[in-house]
């Protein structure tokens, strides 16, 4: 069976313009390429051989970095609805097993080894953070995800989702039917990990902890200035200047 990558890169980023200029977030240049690229390049290393980028904002830009071999489903109600909404969009072309991340996301390979060395459904998580409210929290009960929520009180919280996860068959299956059954009910604004966070209780969804090692989400320009700055050097072949640039390509 081939494996399979949803990104989500929906969403406008307006967190981020400032630093983009009205680009999209995903497109912004971390070390000597494209962000997208550093993350279709590290699913590749790991094994991803298909690949699927939900696209929204400037989808056409976003699309373009997959070639002609890609898969790019654009969300054309982006500006209305949340990453629940664009994950509900590939239910019909995930077929399996499959990794799900946010395209906002810089991580060191070991972060996804690290999650798919798990035999089963996994997510990885930092507990040295998730202490800021923007910051997507996680609750445990044990080794196993409990809930996941902004919302989460800080008592509960046992860190904050990296926003890289892998989901076995069963749970990719709950997974599409929890979103249909959210989305059905009218909540096309929630995010991803709320239907996540639903399934927790049927199906088990390992966290595994990342702390030390270099990630980062970008969501503001200062989370861009640390990428540069510190997470890309800290990342093998990431700062590669002297590379020329090229797109990776995955097949549909």
């Amino acid at each position: 069976m081939r494996k399979q990558a949803v990104i989500l890169a929906g969403g406008e980023g307006s967190r981020l313009k400032a630093a983009t200029q009205g680009g999209h977030k995903s497109l912004v240049r971390v070390g000597d390429r494209p962000l997208i690229q550093h993350q279709l390049e590290l699913l590749t290393s790991v094994g991803i051989d298909s690949v699927c980028i939900m696209a929204g904002y400037r989808a056409d830009e976003v699309c373009s970095v997959l070639g002609s071999t890609g898969k790019c489903i654009v969300n054309p109600r982006y500006a209305e609805t949340n990453s629940l909404y664009s994950l509900w969009l590939a239910r019909d072309w995930v077929s399996g097993p499959f990794v799900l991340m946010n395209c906002d996301v810089l991580a060191h390979p070991d972060v996804f080894h690290r999650v798919f060395a798990v035999n089963g459904s996994a997510l990885a998580y930092d507990s040295s953070s998730g202490t800021e409210e923007e910051q997507m929290k996680v609750a445990l009960e044990g080794s196993y995800v409990r809930a996941m929520s902004k919302d989460l009180p800080q008592a509960e919280t046992q860190g904050e989702n990296v926003g890289i996860l892998q989901f076995d068959e069963q749970a990719a299956e709950l997974l599409f039917s929890e979103a249909d059954s959210l989305i059905s009910a009218g909540n096309e604004n929630q995010w991803a990990p709320a239907a996540v966070s639903q399934i927790a209780a049927r199906v088990p969804i390992r966290a595994v902890d990342i702390a030390g090692l270099p990630w980062i989400e970008i969501d503001f320009p200062k989370d861009l200035d640390q990428a540069r700055d510190q997470v890309c050097p800290s990342i093998p072949g990431c700062d590669t200047s002297q590379m020329k640039v090229q797109v990776v390509k995955v097949a549909a």
